[in-house]
């Protein structure tokens, strides 16, 4: 049985350059940090709909903020 984690992260992380990530620690920091990335934006849908607030409103604003963080690069 596959977990979301495992549909979630990429089998193969890419450098800047197109180049494939092999350095072992280097991909655990990238799992680590997206599998947290998503428990928290599980947590504030969560919390978003037990406060009455539109699901769809909140995912979309976290959508907006992480290509705008794309951007800022």
């Amino acid at each position: 049985m596959t977990s979301k984690n495992d549909k979630l992260l990429p089998k193969i992380w890419k450098g800047a350059n197109d180049e494939n990530i092999s350095c072992t620690e280097k991909i655990k920091l990238l799992n680590e940090n997206i599998i947290e990335i998503s428990q928290i934006t599980d947590d504030a849908i969560e919390d978003a709909i037990l406060m009455g607030a539109d699901p769809n409103q909140v995912i979309e604003i976290i959508i907006q903020s992480l290509k705008e963080k794309n951007t800022e690069t």
